[in-house]
């Protein structure tokens, strides 16, 4: 059920790239056709890629993306691999454990005083903000599912 869930949001948030794609060419349009530079283009870019980023995460944990030290882990079984993120998460969870807190802390404070971004166009970022947090609740579900397929395959043999 997380793989299912991590992998729908992975593929919606990812249609946000091509929103930025749109905006990066409107601004192009705007500010070299027709000397008019928009506001709002590059705050939307940044916080469009964020979203992306932060909604991804899950999503490119459960395929498999992200950065591992080769040298190390390349040279593992696929059964040493398992024990290997089995062991390690721990510092996974406590690592992302505290960055879901604070984030938590980040977003409700930011919601509390309707906080924006301060610019001329001046959006507001508590739902960035709040993005982050269910980002990084994602993640930590997607890991935690992780976990036990790893600790299934490691003790029983069973790949997942």
């Amino acid at each position: 059920m997380i793989d299912r869930l991590v992998t729908w949001m992975g593929k919606l948030f990812s249609v946000v790239t091509l929103l930025v794609v749109f905006v990066v060419v409107t601004e192009i349009v705007m500010r070299y056709l027709f000397h008019a530079p928009t506001l709002w283009a590059s705050e939307s870019m940044v916080f469009g890629c964020a979203l992306v980023y932060v909604m991804g995460a899950a999503w490119t944990a459960h395929e498999g993306r992200h950065v591992k030290i080769e040298l190390l882990y390349g040279r593992l079984s696929v059964k040493g691999r398992a024990i290997a993120d089995a062991c390690t998460f721990l510092f996974f969870a406590l690592y992302l454990g505290l960055l879901f807190w604070a984030s938590i802390q980040y977003a409700l404070d930011s919601l509390s005083v309707g906080e924006t971004s301060g610019s001329p166009w001046d959006p507001p970022v508590y739902p960035f903000k709040i993005a982050l947090a269910v980002g990084i609740l994602l993640l930590l579900l997607q890991g935690a599912g992780k976990l036990v397929k790893d600790l299934r395959f490691a003790i029983g043999g069973e790949r997942h």
